[in-house]
């Protein structure tokens, strides 16, 4: 097995494997060149270092925040924003920015042209953006804990008087949506990150 040479880092290892067909793609990197570290081995690790390997942080990754003073910004948009420096590189996103849906279509039409074909090579893309709108709110979302308690809340009022509360059903879907968008733009994230500064992030 070739030496690694990136640490990925991100919420879990389910969307880490997407995240590394992306990198991969783009011949800068071997599969076996990156290792993947889901949050909760970051936080276990993160005071043992420093690592002479470089590092990839994708996504709300705890304590990562002092990381933003050291970096340079290489891209804004869409509200995705990512930044090196020779050790790290940072990809973070806010789902504020496409809200509406005029930006979110117009946002859709950037990551069909350029993810999903990377993802979904033999699909029909056809413009649809449902191919993988089913991902959970595992991918990443920036769903506050509050907010959270307040789903599980919400739903075990429904559980106990007996009836579906619709209420609770829109806090699910709007969980749901909120995660959907922020996983894509993570994932338009990785793709403009690989194809513009992989390379140079990598080199010696």
């Amino acid at each position: 097995m070739a030496e690694n040479n990136l640490i990925l880092v991100c919420k879990d290892k389910q969307i880490a494997e997407d995240f590394c067909r992306i990198l991969t793609a783009t011949g800068k990197i071997d599969r076996d060149g990156i290792e993947v570290w889901e949050e909760k081995t970051w936080d276990a690790k993160r005071k043992t270092g420093p690592y002479k390997t470089r590092m990839l942080f994708v996504g709300d990754i705890r304590d990562t925040e002092s990381l933003g003073c050291f970096i340079d910004i290489r891209y804004e948009r869409w509200g995705i924003c990512y930044g090196v420096n020779p050790r790290y590189a940072v990809i973070t996103s806010d789902t504020i920015y496409v809200k509406d849906n005029a930006r979110y279509n117009a946002f859709m039409t950037d990551f069909n042209d350029a993810v999903m074909p990377v993802l979904y090579p033999s699909a029909d893309q056809g413009g649809s953006d449902a191919v993988i709108s089913d991902t959970q709110p595992s991918s990443g979302s920036k769903v506050n804990s509050g907010k959270a308690a307040k789903v599980i809340g919400t739903v075990g009022l429904a559980v106990a008087t007996g009836g579906a509360s619709l209420a609770a059903q829109k806090i699910i879907d709007d969980t749901k949506t909120l995660a959907d968008k922020n996983l894509k733009l993570c994932l338009f994230g990785v793709w403009h990150f690989a194809n513009n500064c992989l390379e140079e992030f990598l080199a010696d």
